[in-house]
């Protein structure tokens, strides 16, 4: 695969990624409940990747319990991001949401004993207090939502752990089976979740917003990004998955005229900021 191609394929799954928040805000709009958007979405991705994970064979009972722990903490993710964002705009909830890799680092360093990396502190600094900004004003009335930027952060915390469990899980599993094994796990447990979290209320014009999130944000996002890594670094990756607020305040921007006061986009540029430092360090750091 040449370079161009590479680049191409790595915007598009970008994009993919990046009209996730917009859809589920738009989803909301419609009179879809938060767990029922992301029930959907893990369904049909579960649904249209079953015929070919089921050529992977079958997973060690030790793999399949940490998969299991790995679904339902994807569970609990969307179930508090996509609530958040009934709250929150898009841009602030995406950008707290993907402070994720800190609360990577402080999971690692309490249950692997693997601390952050020195040259990784400056980034974790910066990106801490963006996200404390967004808080403060969110507080003080900016146009934000203390509840929906707690959400948000909640779900990072929910999602982290689901990469380290996930990351467990798949020392010895081929990953369409896995992730395929996971989304269904997820789609049950949301199911489960349902009955305390708004339920599975949907509407027929919501199913248009949930179908896009399954095929374009799951396949055509992390599903293609998952597939790039066999063609370029993690690190590429990591880097251009930090586009992903920008890209969607973009979307938001573009398909309901969704706008972020000045204040609130600083504190989350900051954000951003901060965890391209952090991810800059961690590769300084890595490559020693």
């Amino acid at each position: 695969m040449n370079n161009q191609k590479k680049a191409l394929l790595v915007a598009l799954a970008v994009a993919g990624v990046s009209i996730s928040g917009p859809m589920v805000k738009w989803s909301l709009s419609c009179g879809a409940s938060p767990v029922m958007i992301a029930f959907g979405r893990m369904a049909i991705s579960f649904l249209l990747l079953l015929v070919p994970a089921l050529r992977s064979g079958r997973a060690p009972k030790k793999q399949v319990a940490l998969a299991c722990a790995a679904g339902l903490l994807l569970a609990l993710h969307y179930t508090c991001w996509m609530t958040s964002l009934s709250f929150a705009s898009t841009f602030v909830s995406t950008a707290l949401v993907c402070t994720q890799p800190l609360f990577v680092a402080a999971l690692s360093g309490v249950l692997l004993h693997e601390p952050i990396k020195r040259e990784a502190v400056p980034g974790a600094v910066v990106a801490v207090v963006g996200a404390a900004a967004i808080g403060l004003l969110s507080m003080g009335g900016e146009s934000g939502s203390l509840l929906g930027d707690a959400l948000a952060l909640i779900g990072a915390a929910f999602i982290a752990g689901h990469w380290l469990t996930s990351r467990a899980a798949r020392r010895n599993l081929p990953a369409l089976g896995f992730m395929t094994f996971v989304y269904g796990v997820t789609a049950v447990f949301l199911l489960l979740i349902s009955p305390f979290a708004g339920g599975l209320a949907v509407t027929g014009k919501s199913l248009y917003g949930i179908i896009v999130l399954a095929v374009a944000c799951t396949l055509g996002g992390h599903a293609l990004m998952t597939y790039l890594l066999g063609f370029v670094s993690a690190d590429v990756v990591s880097f251009a998955l930090l586009a992903e607020p920008i890209g969607a305040a973009v979307w938001a921007l573009l398909l309901f005229h969704e706008k972020v006061t000045l204040p609130l986009m600083i504190g989350g540029l900051t954000v951003i900021v901060g965890l391209m430092l952090y991810t800059y360090g961690e590769m300084k750091a890595g490559k020693r």
